[in-house]
Parts: structure tokens; sequence; C-alpha cells
């Protein structure tokens, strides 16, 4: 029985901190950087669009809406 490659959202979220991880390290040469940071930009763009989106319950809105009025910041 074959089993078909797959390739999931957690696989091009380690992708991504692959990448982080080498141009921290420098692994990278310059000519190299632009290429590299497009397939960033798009795994980014893939993950953010593809991850679940968490819903708010009511109780979680309120201690987000009680946290604005007492620190004056909001919570995005």
């Amino acid at each position: 029985m074959d089993n078909e490659p797959q390739i999931s959202l957690q696989h091009i979220t380690l992708a991504l901190a692959v990448i982080d991880i080498c141009s921290k390290r420098g692994v990278f040469r310059g000519e190299e950087l632009s290429s590299i940071g497009k397939l960033r930009d798009d795994f980014a763009a893939f993950v953010e669009h593809n991850a679940p989106k968490e819903e708010m319950t009511d109780e979680s809105k309120e201690t987000t809406q009680g946290a604005e009025a007492t620190e004056g910041t909001s919570i995005e």
C-alpha cells in the first residue's frame, strides 16, 4: 500500500523556524538572501492564511475587555 506523501501546516511552520535559525547563524550567502526571503515570506503567508482561527468565547472576550480597561492597551 503506497501512502501519498503529505505536508502539513506544522511542516511549513518548522521550515520557517529552520530558515530563521539559519539566518541568525549566518548560513546564507548574500546572493541567496532574496530567494530565501521570498520563500520565507511565502511560507509565512500560507501558514497565516491557513492556520485555524481561535474563536473567542464570551468569557475570553470579557477577560480581554477587562484587561484593556485595566491596562489601557488593546489586545488583538
